[in-house]
């Protein structure tokens, strides 16, 4: 670790040879190293167990590429995958990779579908993978964006074929079931692509401030190589047993840990994680799967410290690991007095990987918001307006450069030059501050953004929703406190001037529109409380003061 005295830089060089190779290499490699060694433990909804061998693994990755190429997709093609955790998803996300293809993960929060016909539409997709069985839910949903009847017009215009994770009764030539994919192909014709590490691995899908959807491209050489430096860090070697229960659409919850590495991961149906419910069920798979490096996100950490009696059950853990929101000390303090004594709170983005680590003896040199320092292979520091490195102690931007980080913004050329200067750093848009001691803190977001579960989401697309109510004048979408999620939405409504509105019609009109879960992360960016705003609040330049809204919320609500 080096260190700019005075100044708020630091960096680690990489001291280990770098990872050359794909996806489609590792899982081939790591196959024939050890077959039957468990890859992936899966537990559903239903709290059943499932499991799959690394040849097993690899045998029904490669029948779905063979299917995935026979019915059209070539190298570089974008194919769009709404589903929850499982080991379906698992086994077509990587069938889709090695066919070539480049997955993309969608949800849909409405009941029309019509968010994610938008994804669908802007990233070009032919092809879309959806949990659903005929008549429920998502069967609706995908009933208005691409409707079996060829005489409506198709609200997903771009799609040529819509395969089903699920019962759907028949196939026809434009929707199919995912089982048909898993059956080995009689064409013996069907050649898999030659894959390289400069190839798009994934395209890792986030809501854009402007209301256009980001998309950040990560490669396999990236993907590989910054989950080499963090696996290091976190202890995770190809002896673990890994629980993470993130989904796969998410860059902590890709399936990179066991490709990198070989480490046998243990994950769950998000819905598990996500209602709070199942803490000691949780646990219970953590001790029987001999979990040596977990991964918690803060509303099940809530979860554990709510229930210490199943700390017991962590007697076999090594690290535990925290990250993907600001880490409290009261959060970081009890894990390792409870849980772990290893506790280390983690810092990155999908931009960049996980680029960040912190983890004190006694945990008493921890604070709010503790990202630590780099991990190797990235570099840090903290600039002010002009771009300038700021001394020690002041606050700023926080920068980061890799050779990890992701190429660019699919179709958004000059955001990518917005966030990636002519030296190659990345502006992370937080705010951070270095320590005498050399540790970073992020203080807080340069623009304001909601985290519901780990789930970032921004205001605009819920106020896009609310704008439809008839006696709003103004809409405002903001984050408010919850004990477990981080947050969750409340709509503040300005009505229009002799207009009739209460909180009420504003709950009515939330539950006709919005789902009670995402179909793919688990939470609800559904508004879970309502006020009516008597005028918007503006700062001292004339502009809505979005603060002062959420304080208003806040306060109103008590919370």
């Amino acid at each position: 670790m080096e260190e700019n005295q005075g100044l708020s830089y630091s960096c680690c060089p990489s001291t280990t040879p770098y990872i050359y190779g794909t996806f489609p290499d590792r899982l081939r490699h790591l196959a024939a190293a050890d077959p039957d060694r468990e890859a992936f433990v899966f537990y559903d909804f239903s709290k059943q167990r499932k499991s799959l061998t690394r040849k097993q693994l690899l045998d029904q990755a490669t029948i779905a590429a063979e299917n995935f190429v026979k019915y059209g997709v070539e190298k570089g093609s974008t194919v769009a995958i709404c589903m929850t955790n499982s080991l379906e998803m698992l086994t077509s996300n990587l069938g889709v990779i090695m066919a070539g293809g480049v997955p993309f993960y969608v949800s849909t929060n409405l009941k029309d579908g019509s968010d994610l016909a938008e994804f669908i539409n802007n990233f070009e997709a032919k092809l879309l993978i959806i949990d659903t069985n005929k008549g429920d839910e998502n069967w609706k949903v995908l009933e208005n964006i691409w409707p079996e009847s060829q005489s409506r017009s198709k609200v997903a215009s771009c799609l040529e074929m819509v395969i089903c994770n699920g019962n759907i009764d028949r196939e026809t030539e434009t929707r199919k079931s995912l089982s048909s994919f898993q059956q080995k192909n009689s064409d013996t014709n069907i050649k898999l692509p030659n894959i390289q590490p400069e190839d798009k691995l994934t395209y890792f899908c986030t809501s854009g401030s402007t209301g256009k959807p980001k998309v950040i491209v990560c490669t396999h050489f990236g993907a590989l190589n910054w989950t080499k430096s963090s696996n290091k860090h976190v202890n995770i070697t190809e002896k673990s047993v890994f629980f993470c229960d993130r989904t796969i659409s998410w860059a902590l919850g890709f399936p990179r840990t066991y490709v990198t590495d070989g480490a046998t991961r243990v994950f769950v149906d998000t819905k598990l994680s996500i209602a709070g419910q199942h803490s000691e069920f949780l646990a219970d798979v953590i001790e029987r799967e001999c979990c040596d490096v977990v991964y918690l996100p803060i509303y099940m950490v809530v979860d554990m410290l709510n229930k210490p009696e199943v700390s017991n059950k962590f007697n076999k853990v090594k690290t535990i690991f925290l990250g993907g929101e600001r880490i409290q000390y009261t959060h970081y303090q009890a894990l390792k007095a409870r849980f772990c004594n290893d506790v280390l709170a983690l810092y990155g983005t999908t931009e960049i990987g996980i680029a960040s680590f912190f983890s004190g003896v006694s945990g008493d040199d921890f604070e709010d918001g503790m990202i630590g320092k780099p991990m190797e292979g990235y570099e840090f520091k903290v600039v002010d307006e002009n771009g300038d490195v700021v001394p020690i102690g002041t606050k700023g931007e926080l920068c980061v450069r890799s050779p990890f980080r992701f190429v660019t913004y699919w179709g958004m050329k000059e955001l990518f030059r917005e966030v990636v200067d002519t030296q190659d750093w990345f502006h992370t848009g937080d705010m951070a501050h270095f320590r005498q001691d050399g540790n970073c803190v992020v203080d807080g977001r340069k623009k304001e953004m909601i985290s519901i579960g780990t789930n970032k989401f921004f205001p605009w697309s819920i106020e896009n929703v609310l704008k439809n109510i008839p006696a709003a004048e103004n809409v405002f979408a903001v984050g408010v406190p919850d004990t477990r999620l981080g947050q969750v939405f409340c709509a503040c409504l300005l009505p229009k001037q002799g207009a009739f509105l209460t909180e009420c019609d504003i709950k009515k009109f939330c539950d006709e529109m919005f789902l009670e879960q995402s179909t793919a992360f688990g939470v609800t960016v559904k508004p879970l409380y309502h006020i009516i705003l008597d005028k918007v609040p503006l700062t001292a330049t004339g502009k809505i003061d979005r603060r002062t809204i959420g304080l208003l919320a806040k306060e109103k609500l008590g919370l």
